[in-house]
Parts: structure tokens; sequence; C-alpha cells
């Protein structure tokens, strides 16, 4: 089996190759001056296994026609069977039609890598369970809620409290809370019909503790910002703010620190500043290296 790093994923996908031994292909690839990409297998592929890295962060549209063109020249030169990781699985948003006319952002990527001829695909805390449903190609989503739990013992919390917004949110509090072994509480936001303010309450009391705030998807940081802020004024020792895919969009991470955060923990699934938490041996024994 053979690892390819896509321009996206590099970092990832060496990892992934020192880590378990497999060997690392060699991808050529540039940008033209005009913008489109190009992309050349130098490694012999024929009858081979390739497990393809390559994410579909910002910006969304290249790495993903950069993961198209992986694909389908992996299958002209003779790959026996392709094995995408896609660790941030850009436009899972788009699940569904909200108005007429709309296209399904990420129903028209997955049939479009089925025709190339994806086999499977690995993806970290996809943002709709429903795509997992009902994808074209068999996709594993792997939850990185306990490999954040375990960087956040390395960095030590006393007392913490757990905290992520939302009904969804809950169960990455839940898991993150059962590994350090405390409780969990949920944000919930409400918008002022008047102002259009937007205010955010906390169901617990976080006075004197180390408070963990855990997302799957960090942003232009809006949740994130407010959340820590009424943290703070509540009493909060220390805020700690984290997630799994950490997109920091504009300054997105200053105005989190700003807010009061006394740190900022990502995982590695997008390259940022902030991820220290590599999912490369989370990734192994599902992928089957």
């Amino acid at each position: 089996m053979l690892i390819a790093a896509g321009p996206a994923s590099q970092e990832l996908g060496r990892k992934l190759a020192s880590i378990t031994g497999r060997e690392l292909c060699e991808l050529e690839h540039k940008i033209f001056p005009d913008g489109e990409s190009y992309i050349r297998f130098k490694t012999k592929l024929e009858d081979k296994e390739l497990v393809i890295v390559q994410g579909t962060h910002p910006p969304q549209d290249r790495h993903i026609i950069q993961l198209m063109l992986l694909v389908d020249a992996a299958r002209e030169e003779g790959a026996s069977k392709i094995k995408l990781v896609i660790p941030y699985m850009a436009y899972a948003r788009q699940d569904r039609k909200f108005l007429e006319g709309e296209a399904v952002s990420i129903d028209t990527i997955l049939k479009t890598l089925k025709n190339l001829g994806t086999d499977e695909i690995y993806t970290v805390n996809i943002h709709s369970l429903p795509v997992v449903e009902r994808s074209p190609i068999p996709i594993k989503n792997i939850d990185a809620s306990g490999l954040l739990a375990s960087y956040i013992l390395q960095v030590g919390v006393d007392n913490p409290l757990v905290v992520s917004p939302g009904k969804k949110g809950e169960l990455m509090a839940a898991e993150v809370a059962n590994v350090l072994e405390t409780d969990f509480a949920t944000v919930t936001s409400r918008r002022d019909p008047v102002t259009g303010e937007v205010t955010v309450d906390i169901d617990a009391n976080p006075r004197g503790r180390d408070v963990v705030f855990v997302d799957d998807i960090i942003s232009t940081g809006g949740t994130a910002v407010k959340t820590v802020k009424k943290l703070r004024e509540l009493g909060a020792a220390r805020v700690i703010v984290t997630c799994v895919h950490g997109l920091f969009i504009g300054d997105a991470d200053k105005k989190i620190i700003e807010a009061g955060a006394a740190l900022i923990l990502s995982t590695d699934t997008i390259p940022n500043d902030y991820a220290t938490a590599t999912i490369a041996g989370l990734l192994i024994p599902y992928i089957g290296l």
C-alpha cells in the first residue's frame, strides 16, 4: 500500500508514511500562473493500493479540483484500490436543498469522486452525518473528541468544566468530559428579535474552574468569542478553546485570545498555528495501514 500526500495535506500524509513505514509516493504538483492545478504521479501505481491524503479546507475549490485530479490520475495509472483521507470535508453544510433550485454541493462532490474511481473515504467529524448515510462511496467518519481530550490532559486543567454549543455539541462535550472525568454543560444562543444581537447562556456555574470549550469547527469564531467573554464574566479561572477543525477565518484566533482565552488547541485536520493534536495515529487502524 502506498501513500500520496496531496498539496493540501502534505505534513499529515508524511506523518502517516513515517509512522507506518509505508512508501510515500513521489508526487509533482504546481499552480500555473492562471491559477490552474497540475498533478503528476512519478511513482508507479499499477496494481497498487493507494491512500490519498488531501484535505478540502480553504481554498476549498482548488483543493477539491486537486483531489479529483489525484484520483483520476491514480486510476489511469492502474491503482487497484483508492482510499481517500479527507480530514476536513468541505461543503458538508450544504447537505440538502434549502431553497428550490439549489445544488446539494456535497452530493455533487461525492458523486464525482465515485465516478472517478474512489473506493473508500475516511474523514474526521463530518459536519452532517446524513451525508455519510447516503453517500455513494463508503465513508468512515472518525470522531476526534477523545484525541482532543487527551491533549487537554497534557496541557493540564484544574477542576475542569467542559462546554460546547448546541445540541450537536453535547455529544462532543460528553466524550471530552468522560476522558477528563468531569461534568459538561451546553452553550445556547439567543437572538434578540428587536436588536438582532446574539447572546449566549451556559447552564452551569464556571466560577473558579478551568473551562474547556469544545466544538467541531471554528470558522469565524463568533460563538467561541461570545462564549469566552461570558465565561470570564461568570468568573471562570481559565478558558481553553479547542476544536477539531480550526479554520480560523480572518483574525478569528486573535479575537478569541482578546476575548480572554488562555489557550487555543486544534487537531491537524487543517494546517494552522494551533494544530497540536495530530490525527495520524487515530486514522491508522481505520485505514488499515
